[in-house]
C-alpha cells in the first residue's frame, strides 16, 4: 500500500526549470573541489601525473594519485573555451555550440545488431556503421554522427580506426569518436581528421573531429585515455569529458553525491587537458545512471538516470562549457514501447535544461544493441523534441489579429492562405501514425516496429553517397592499414 508519506514524497514537485540552481551548484562544485584537494584522483599514467605536478598538483607516483589544488582547477576552468564551432565535411552541417542550438546523434559502442532482414541478434559489423552514416545523411534531424557500433568483423585492436574510416567515408556531417583507449589510437585518429580537414593547422582552427574520453569511477582516470586526451588537446580536437558514475555502485546512492563524484572526475580531466594545452576545447558530456535497487544492475532509463543526465547539463552550463547530454537510455531488449517511453522522457528533460548536443538514440539493452527499427522510432522522438524546443514565436504574422477578426465567431480557418502557409511548419511523423483505427486496418494493420523496419530499408535503398575525394579516401585507408600493424 502507498502510505501518506510516500504520496507526499512523490507529489512534492520542484517548480523550476533548472534542476541544479546557483546554490546547489556551488555546493556540488565545492564538494568536487574538496574531493580533488583532499582525496585526489588516481591517474594510471606517469606522463599525466608529471604534467599535473609541473602545474602545481601534488602527486604520489607509487599510488598514482594526484591532488589538485582549487586554484589549479579554477584556472583550468577559466581557460576552457565557452563556445565552439565544429566543422563538418559539408559546411552547411557545421555545429555552432553557443547555447542557442540543439543537435542530436546516434549512440556508439554497441557490440550487437538486430539484423534488419532476419530480426535476429548478431555481432555488429562495419557495414552497420556505413548504413547508419547513410541514414544520418538523409535524416535532417541528425545533427552529427557517432559510429553506433564497435564492429566485431575487423581486427579488434584497430576497430576505432575502422569506425572513423567508415564514418568519414559515408557521411558529410561532423563526426564524434568513441572507444579511444591509447595515445597511439588518438594520434591515428588525429591524422585521419587532419586528412579530412586539409592539414594539422586546419584541424586546429576548425576541428573535424571530437572524441569522447571516459573516466573510470570512482575517482580514476584511465592511463591510456588520459594520454589520448592530452594528444587530442594538443591537436585542437575537442574532448567530450565523460564520467559514467552509477549511483549506489560507483557513487553515493543519493543523486547529489553522485553528481559531486562525477563532477570531480570531469574537473580532473578538464584540468589535465588545460595543462596539456591552455585553451584546448572541451565539452561536458557525462552519462550517469542509477543501480537497480534489488539487484545492483545497471539501469539507464530510470527517472533517477534522467535527472542525473539532465543535472549534468546544468553543471556544464554553470561552468559556461558546451554540453552533450547522454540520454535515450533504456534496458529494453527489443524495440517498442518501453524503449520509446524511456528515450523520450530522459531526452525531453535534458533538452529542457539546455543541452546543446544529445547522443544516444538507436540502441537497446543498456546501449549494447543497435536496432534500425528503434533508430527510426527514436527519430520521430528526436524531431518532435526539436519541434518543441523551438517554442512559440509571437509576432504580427503568428498572432494573426486581422485573420481572427476576419473569421470571427463560428467561422473556419481551413481555407485561409495563412493556414495553408503555416501548415507546412507543423510536425509530421516518419513512423508514428495519427490516423483512425479503421484507416490503420485498411492499410494492413502494420505495427510501428514493422513500419520502422520498412522505412529504414527504403531510406537505405535510396540514400545518396557522399564520397570523399580519392586522395583523402586513400589516405584514410592507409592509416587504418598501418594501424592494424602498429596498434597491436
Amino acid at each position: 500500500m502507498l502510505s501518506s508519506a510516500d504520496f507526499e514524497r512523490l507529489s512534492n514537485r520542484k517548480v523550476a526549470r533548472q534542476l541544479v540552481d546557483g546554490e546547489a551548484f556551488k555546493r556540488i562544485h565545492d564538494e568536487s573541489i574538496g574531493v580533488l584537494e583532499e582525496v585526489g584522483i588516481r591517474i594510471y599514467s606517469q606522463s599525466a601525473l608529471a604534467l599535473l605536478r609541473e602545474h602545481g598538483a601534488s602527486t604520489d607516483n607509487d599510488r598514482m594519485i594526484a591532488k589538485l589544488p582549487r586554484n589549479l582547477v579554477e584556472k583550468a576552468l577559466s581557460t576552457a573555451p565557452k563556445g565552439l564551432r565544429l566543422r563538418a565535411r559539408n559546411p552547411k552541417f557545421d555545429l555552432l555550440l553557443d547555447g542557442s542550438h540543439l543537435y542530436f546523434t546516434f549512440d556508439g559502442c554497441g557490440v550487437q545488431t538486430i539484423d534488419i532482414e532476419s530480426g535476429m541478434r548478431r555481432a555488429a559489423r562495419k557495414q552497420d556503421i556505413v548504413d547508419c552514416a547513410r541514414l544520418a545523411n538523409v535524416l535532417p534531424g541528425v545533427g552529427y554522427f557517432t559510429p553506433s557500433v564497435a564492429p566485431q568483423d575487423v581486427p579488434l585492436h584497430a576497430h576505432v580506426l575502422h569506425q572513423m574510416e567508415a564514418a568519414y567515408s559515408n557521411t558529410d556531417k561532423f563526426v564524434v569518436s568513441e572507444s579511444t583507449t591509447t595515445a597511439a589510437e588518438a594520434r591515428a585518429q588525429i591524422e585521419m581528421a587532419a586528412a579530412v580537414a586539409g592539414g594539422r593547422d586546419e584541424l586546429r582552427r576548425s576541428p573535424t573531429l571530437s572524441a569522447i574520453i571516459c573516466s573510470v569511477p570512482p575517482l580514476n582516470l584511465d592511463g591510456g585515455g588520459s594520454e589520448a586526451a592530452m594528444e587530442f588537446a594538443r591537436a585542437g580536437v575537442p574532448v567530450i569529458m565523460m564520467s559514467m558514475v552509477e549511483a549506489g555502485v560507483s557513487g553515493p546512492v543519493t543523486l547529489a553525491g553522485t553528481l559531486a563524484v562525477s563532477n570531480a572526475e570531469v574537473l580532473a580531466m578538464l584540468t589535465l587537458i588545460q595543462c596539456a594545452r591552455k585553451g584546448a576545447p572541451v565539452i561536458y558530456g557525462s552519462v550517469l545512471s542509477m543501480m537497480e535497487p534489488r539487484t545492483g544492475a545497471y539501469v539507464s532509463g530510470s527517472p533517477e538516470a534522467a535527472l542525473l543526465c539532465s543535472a549534468v547539463v546544468d553543471l556544464g552550463r554553470h561552468y559556461g562549457i558546451p554540453t552533450q547530454a547522454g540520454t535515450f537510455g533504456t534496458n529494453a531488449a527489443l524495440p517498442g514501447s518501453q524503449a520509446a517511453t524511456e528515450h523520450c522522457l530522459t531526452t525531453l528533460l535534458a533538452v529542457g535544461e539546455g543541452a546543446e548536443m544529445v547522443n544516444g538514440f538507436g540502441l537497446l539493452d543498456a546501449s549494447t544493441v543497435l536496432s534500425f527499427e528503434q533508430l527510426l522510432l527514436d527519430y520521430d522522438i528526436v524531431t518532435e523534441i526539436l519541434h518543441m524546443a523551438k517554442g512559440i514565436e509571437v509576432n504580427e504574422d503568428t498572432l494573426a489579429p486581422g485573420l481572427i477578426r476576419e473569421v470571427g465567431i463560428g467561422g473556419t480557418y481551413l481555407s485561409k492562405r495563412h493556414t495553408l502557409t503555416h501548415l507546412r511548419e507543423a510536425w509530421q511523423p516518419m513512423v508514428f501514425e495519427y490516423g483512425s483505427y479503421d484507416e490503420w486496418m485498411r492499410k494492413g494493420a502494420v505495427d510501428p516496429v514493422r513500419r520502422a523496419n520498412e522505412k529504414a530499408k527504403a531510406l537505405l535503398g535510396s540514400a545518396p553517397s557522399v564520397p570523399l575525394p580519392t586522395d583523402t579516401k586513400t589516405a584514410l585507408q592507409q592509416i587504418v592499414a598501418r594501424g592494424e600493424k602498429e596498434l597491436r
